[in-house]
């Protein structure tokens, strides 16, 4: 029986970027979970006198000075100061820590909008949770005395969130991969995004060709946990009390790598955002949670926002490390006039464009990295092409002979290997996972006759847990492997569906030239396998054993793309040469190659 996967990670149908489906990254999620939203206006604070040298660096003379002072029941993670129309308002925050000492005062710059929106106010800034805050501002009249045209405090709103970091557990979403190449992403549902409260149903622009690099604001001092609280968070801030009806940015990222999708409409077509003045047509927001003008840029976050890139701009077909023509929005978030040309790369920094320090020094100095990132993801997406969707006038344009021959080549090298193992001989695909799987089937005397179906060949009876448990002479990764710590992670996450180990994590010998590298990693109920190509992937019960009777990394399907998730009533897995699904109510398996690689599906039914 196989394993039903319902709960872990889900991830959606995702058809080819060249084609007019909206990509969602999965079905299904933890269930809505609606971010705390309280409000005072600003003048309901108590004024208190504070006397701290960091006052000096918020722009005015230093010295004592009166701030507004908030003491709430609730604990809270998150503020912001939010009013209607055009102000001149700076602000700076801090919160009040456990041990009644106060964290560092941080600066809520004043947020993008557009000139459509009658609501503006500042970033929401994580204060960590807390109870009291203190709020230091410039050019509002708090203590009723100051001329025109200082602000009126009681115009002002203080606003305050917590994310409920507590509530549903963010485990990663699958690879949401469209087969080419996109990188883990949290969908909506899985962060707990609440759908009721968006307001209006996204704009779409003709196209994406740039990609906007920001951060967020406040407390680096974030755990992963939090983290999804944090976006849960942005996007009641923008949605409900700014009124943008959802999150202004495409995408978000934590420290820890992590890539949460934002604004609702599809990853791969072209929303238009709100993140960029004067910019928001035809450009896509990558958003760093936190402020980089203080904290150092982890290397995570860094190659998940250019890997992310990459990706999309191999959607958008732009070049990663090109550049483009732009003309200005205007609006007052921008110091470029209405209409006027500006040339910008096609990865570029908000503050390129904005009257910011966003996204932060410490990822401005490391913009040419993101882009070099991006570029390797975008060309690694062009040279290896995933599963593209198939042309079905191939055959007709070349009579069948580029397909049949790709299906053939691939029947041979599971034929090769089940013919060398059973003659105990050698084979030229000697060290790859299928020939350590085929010879160890043989071995105990398994089926050694291939059946067939068009053009495809399976072995029957093979599964995944004829992987030996050691793979003799195969390197074994050791601690401080970047795809040893993947597949660790990745086990951790499935611990329920996998089991436990029952072998070290061994590179095996690449099979084709979908693959550079492969890594194989046993576990009691199935198999992680990671390439830099296909990326790091579990593969359990029915559809697992069906990879593993069409040939393991040798079938026509190569490694997989995702984990299982739910499509139509089946469960599916996405490969690099195409899918499987499984029935679970008829136990029905389907193995379905690409053309190129076979040209009918493969039907397996479980005893």
């Amino acid at each position: 029986m196989a394993i039903v996967f319902t709960a872990v990670l889900l991830a959606s149908a995702i058809i080819g970027v060249q084609g007019g489906h909206i990509l969602n990254t999965q079905e299904e999620g933890t269930g809505p979970i609606t971010a705390s939203l309280n409000t005072e206006t600003l003048k309901e604070g108590n004024n208190v006198v504070v006397d701290d040298a960091a006052i000096a660096t918020q722009g005015q003379a230093g010295g004592p000075r009166t701030v507004k002072e908030f003491s709430r029941d609730e604990e809270f993670s998150m503020f912001a100061l939010s009013w209607e129309g055009k102000k001149d308002v700076a602000a700076f925050v801090r919160a009040q820590k456990d041990d009644g000492s106060w964290s560092d005062w941080y600066n809520a710059d004043p947020i993008d909008a557009t000139d459509h929106q009658p609501r503006s106010g500042t970033e929401l800034v994580f204060v960590e949770p807390t109870k009291k805050i203190q709020v230091s501002t410039s050019g509002v009249d708090l203590l009723g005395d100051a001329p025109a045209p200082e602000v009126d405090p009681a115009s002002i709103k203080a606003v305050f969130i917590d994310g409920k970091a507590d509530e549903g557990k963010i485990a990663l979403a699958a690879d949401s991969t469209d087969a080419t190449g996109m990188p883990r992403v949290i969908s909506r549902s899985e962060w707990g995004a609440d759908e009721s409260i968006r307001c209006a149903e996204p704009d779409y622009d003709d196209e994406t060709n740039a990609i906007t690099i920001h951060h967020t604001a406040g407390s680096n001092n974030y755990t992963e946990a939090e983290a999804a609280g944090i976006v849960r968070g942005i996007y009641q801030y923008h949605a409900q009390t700014l009124g943008w009806c959802d999150v202004g940015y495409h995408s978000l990222v934590d420290k820890y790598g992590n890539i949460y999708e934002g604004h609702s409409g599809g990853l791969n077509k072209p929303v238009q955002g709100v993140h960029a003045g004067g910019f928001n047509s035809n450009t896509w927001a990558i958003s760093f949670l936190g402020n980089y003008d203080e904290a150092p840029a982890t290397q995570a976050m860094i190659d998940a926002a250019g890997n992310l890139a990459g990706w999309r701009a191999k959607v958008g077909d732009f070049d990663p490390k090109g550049s483009d023509v732009h003309y200005s929005e205007g609006t007052p978030y921008t110091r470029f006039a209405y209409g006027q040309e500006v040339t910008l790369p096609n990865i570029f920094a908000h503050r390129d464009v904005g009257d910011t320090a966003c996204p932060g020094q410490n990822v401005y100095d490391r913009m040419d990295e993101i882009r070099n990132i991006a570029s390797n993801k975008y060309h690694s997406i062009n040279s290896t092409g995933g599963s593209q969707p198939s042309n079905h006038n191939a055959a007709n344009n070349n009579g069948g002979k580029s397909n049949d021959g790709a299906g053939k080549s691939q029947s041979n090298a599971l034929q090769s290997l089940v013919n060398s193992s059973s003659q105990g001989g050698q084979t030229a695909n000697l060290g790859s996972l299928a020939a350590f799987a085929v010879s160890a089937f043989l071995a105990k005397g398994g089926n050694s006759q291939l059946s067939s179906n068009g053009n495809s060949q399976v072995l029957g009876g093979i599964k995944l847990g004829d992987i030996p448990s050691i793979l003799n002479g195969m390197t074994k990764l050791t601690g401080g492997n970047a795809t040893l710590d993947k597949i660790l992670k990745l086990a951790s996450t499935l611990a329920p569906i996998l089991g436990n180990s029952r072998g070290p994590a061994q590179q095996v010998r690449p099979i084709s030239e979908k693959n550079s590298d492969v890594t194989v990693a046993p576990y009691d109920n199935g198999v992680i396998v990671s390439s830099p190509e296909a990326g790091t992937h579990a593969l359990w019960g029915a559809i697992g054993d069906a990879w593993a009777e069409q040939g393991f990394d040798a079938g026509p399907l190569g490694l997989p793309l995702n984990e299982e998730y739910q499509e139509g009533g089946l469960a599916r897995v996405d490969f690099q040469g195409g899918y499987i699904t499984h029935n679970a109510e008829t136990q029905e398996t389907q193995i379905h190659a690409n053309e190129a690689e076979n040209s009918a599906p493969v039907v397996h039914t479980e005893e």
